[in-house]
C-alpha cells in the first residue's frame, strides 16, 4: 500500500493569521526563505535560529483561499465544468469577483506597505475551471496553470510590496509563457527528487524543473522532506543528504526551503535535526560531523558524545547503502535503507544505561529518547520473529504514554493503541508457539502479490499483526481481486486458522469471504466478521478432514469496491 504525500498534508492546515511584519528570517545565508517544521523549531525557537514560520510569513498558505470569500460569495468565483455547472469544489481564476475578494481582504487585514506572501493555489483536486474566460487564458481540462498565473500576475501588480506565488503541483505543473513580475514566485514540491544518500537520475530532472521557473519568477521555493512520515521514533539520517540538495538549490538559484518533517508532534534526535539544518540552511558547505559534535557537546553534556557517534555512524552507514529512503515505512524498510540494526540496538541499551548519569533538561531529554526509541527496539524484535526480552522496551514505552497521547506518525497512530496491538501480538504468540503446525513453513502464492508486500513468510511467523499500523506485521493485498495461497497440508493437522485485520481510515476492510479448497473440492466457505473482543480483528476457522489429501489452497476473495486487505497469520493446529 504505497501512500503518497500530497503537497504534504500541512499545506491543508489552515494559516494561523497573523500580521507579523517579517520579511524573512534573520536575512543570513543563501536562502530567503528558510523553515523547518518540527517542534523545537516553531515558535520563538525558530526564530532564535533565523527560521521563518508560515504563521508569520503568510498571508494565505497552502490550499487556503476559501479563507478570503465572504459568507455570502458570489457563485462566479467558482469553477465551470464541461457541463456549463458551478462547483463549490474549485475556482474560476479568471472570475473578476475572485481577484476583488482577494483584494479586499489584503487589504483589510494586510494592508499593502509591509511584505507577506500569498498562495495562491487551487484546492487540492484535479478539477480546472473550462468557462470561456479561463478557456481563453489557455486553460485546458487538466491544466489550470495559464488563469492561475494570470491571477498572480495581477495581484502581483497590485500590491508590489507582497509576493505572490503558484505552485508547480497537480493541475498547475505548466509554467507560464513569460517571465512574471519580480514580486511572484512558485512552491516546487521535491516529492519526486528521492531522499537519497547518493546521486540519481532525479537530481538531473529536479534541477531542470528548477532551472525553468527560475526563468519565470524570481522567488523559487522548494518543499522537501526530512522525516520518514509512518514512523517518527527510529532515527532517521537526513544532514548529509539534505546538505547535497541543498548545495544544489543555492547554485539553481532557489530562494526558499521549507523542510517538512513531524510538524508539532516529537520526532527521535529533533534538538540535533534543527539546530544541524538551520546551520546548513545558512550555509549548505557547513562541515556536518563539526556542527553535530558541538551541538551534542552542548546540548548533552553526559550523553553527547553517544549521540554524536551514532547519529554519524548512521550517517556514514546509510551513505554505503546507497538506497532511497522512505518517506512511508516501517522498520523492515528502516533496515533495508537507513537503519544499523545491530549497531541501533548497542547504542540503544548504551544509551538508556547513561541516562541515570544525567540531571536536568538533559535528563528530561535523555528519558524520552530512551523511551520512544524502544518502540524501535520492539519492531526490530517482532520482525526477528522472536520477541523473548520484549517486556522492558514495553515498559519503557508504556511509561512515555502513561504521561500523555503519544502519536509516532503522520497519520496519528499513536503509542497507546502500538502497545494495546503489541501486547494482544505478544500473548497469542505465547500462547500458540509450541501448537501451531504452520510455524515457520513455506506458503506459496498463486496469484500475484502487491509490490510492497511480497514477503509471504509473514503469514507463518507467529506474529499476529498491529491492526493500528498497517506495517507491522500484515500483508496488504489489493492486486487481484482473489488472492490464492498453497498451504502445506501438515500432518496431524485439523484445523486451519486464518487471521485479518482492518483500518477504517486507511480503507483496509476485511475479506469479502475466504473460501478453502483441497484437490478441487471444497472444504469450506466463510465471510469474515470482526472479534467481539477486538473489533479491529478478524479470525476464521476451516475443520481440515481427515479425507484431504494434498496441499490445501486458500482463496481469499477482496471486496473489489475498497481496496485492500490484510491478511496477518495463517496458523494450523
Amino acid at each position: 500500500m504505497k501512500k503518497t504525500p500530497s503537497f504534504l498534508a500541512f499545506l491543508m492546515v489552515p494559516l494561523l493569521c497573523c500580521c507579523a511584519q517579517v520579511m524573512g528570517g534573520d536575512g543570513d545565508g543563501v536562502f530567503e526563505y528558510k523553515e523547518i517544521y518540527l517542534p523545537d523549531a516553531l515558535g520563538s525557537q525558530g526564530k532564535k535560529l533565523g527560521l521563518n514560520s508560515v504563521d508569520n510569513d503568510w498571508g494565505i498558505w497552502g490550499h487556503n483561499l476559501r479563507q478570503v470569500l465572504p459568507k455570502d460569495a458570489s457563485a462566479l468565483v467558482y469553477a465551470m465544468t464541461d457541463g456549463q455547472q458551478r462547483t463549490k469544489d474549485q475556482f474560476c481564476f479568471s472570475s473578476a469577483k475572485l481577484y476583488e475578494y482577494i483584494v479586499r481582504y489584503i487589504e483589510n487585514t494586510y494592508g499593502e506597505n509591509d511584505t507577506h506572501r500569498f498562495a495562491i493555489l487551487p484546492n487540492d483536486n484535479g478539477l480546472v475551471c473550462q468557462c470561456r474566460l479561463c478557456k481563453d487564458a489557455g486553460n485546458t481540462p487538466k491544466d489550470a496553470s495559464p488563469a492561475v498565473c494570470n491571477m498572480i500576475e495581477r495581484l502581483a501588480r497590485r500590491f508590489p510590496n507582497h509576493i505572490f506565488f503558484t505552485s508547480s503541483y497537480n493541475t498547475t505543473k505548466s509554467l507560464p509563457d513569460h517571465k512574471l513580475p519580480e514580486n511572484t514566485g512558485v512552491l516546487v514540491s521535491a516529492i519526486t527528487y528521492y531522499l537519497c544518500p547518493v546521486e540519481n537520475v532525479q537530481i538531473a530532472e529536479f534541477e531542470h524543473v528548477l532551472k525553468q521557473w527560475s526563468d519565470k519568477v524570481s522567488h523559487v521555493y522548494v518543499w522537501d522532506y526530512i522525516n520518514n512520515f509512518d514512523d517518527y521514533f527510529t532515527p532517521f539520517p537526513i544532514f548529509n543528504i539534505m546538505q547535497r540538495r541543498l548545495q544544489m538549490y543555492a547554485r539553481s538559484n532557489v530562494k526558499g526551503v521549507f523542510l517538512n518533517g513531524s510538524g508539532t508532534d516529537y520526532s527521535t534526535m529533533q534538538h540535533m535535526h534543527v539546530k544541524v539544518l538551520a546551520d546548513l540552511l545558512k550555509d549548505p558547505d557547513s562541515n556536518i560531523e563539526e556542527l553535530v559534535r558541538e551541538h551534542c557537546e552542548k546540548r548533552y553534556p553526559v550523553a553527547g558524545k553517544l549521540v554524536a557517534d551514532f547519529a554519524l555512524f548512521q550517517e556514514k552507514w546509510t551513505e554505503k547503502r546507497g538506497k532511497v529512503l522512505p518517506l512511508y515505512g516501517g522498520v523492515s524498510q528502516a533496515v533495508d535503507t537507513y537503519l544499523p540494526a545491530v549497531e541501533f540496538a548497542e547504542f540503544h541499551d548504551a544509551f538508556c544505561k547513561v541516562v541515570p548519569k544525567t540531571s536536568g533538561n538533559e535528563r528530561k531529554i535523555m528519558e524520552r529518547m530512551c523511551n520512544v526509541m524502544s518502540l524501535t527496539r520492539l519492531e526490530l524484535l517482532r520482525i526477528s520473529g522472536n520477541i523473548e526480552g520484549y517486556q522492558k522496551f514495553y515498559d519503557h514505552l508504556a511509561a512515555l504514554a502513561a504521561k500523555n497521547t503519544e502519536v509516532y506518525s503522520e497519520a496519528c497512530w499513536t503509542v497507546q493503541s502500538y502497545l494495546k496491538d503489541y501486547d494482544f501480538m505478544a500473548k497469542h504468540a505465547e500462547e500458540t508457539r509450541n501448537d501451531n503446525l504452520l510455524l515457520g513453513k513455506k506458503l506459496v502464492p498463486l496469484t500475484s502479490l502487491d509490490e510492497e508486500y511480497s514477503d509471504i513468510s509473514i503469514l507463518t511467523d507467529g506474529m499476529l499483526g498491529l491492526p493500528s499500523n498497517y506495517h507491522c506485521g500484515q500483508m496488504l493485498s489489493s492486486a487481484t481481486p482473489d488472492l490464492r495461497i498453497s498451504v502445506p497440508n501438515v500432518p496431524g493437522m485439523k484445523k486451519l486458522c486464518i487471521w485479518m485485520t482492518r483500518n477504517g481510515p486507511f480503507h483496509i476492510i476485511l475479506p469479502q469471504k475466504i473460501v478453502l479448497t483441497s484437490g478441487g473440492a471444497k472444504i469450506g466457505e466463510a465471510v469474515p466478521q470482526p472479534l467481539a473482543y477486538n473489533s479491529d480483528r478478524a479470525m476464521v476457522e476451516f475443520k481440515i478432514p481427515s479425507s484431504a489429501r494434498g496441499e490445501l489452497i486458500l482463496s481469499i476473495v477482496r471486496n473489489t469496491e475498497d481496496r485492500t486487505m490484510a491478511i496477518d497469520e495463517i496458523e494450523g493446529f
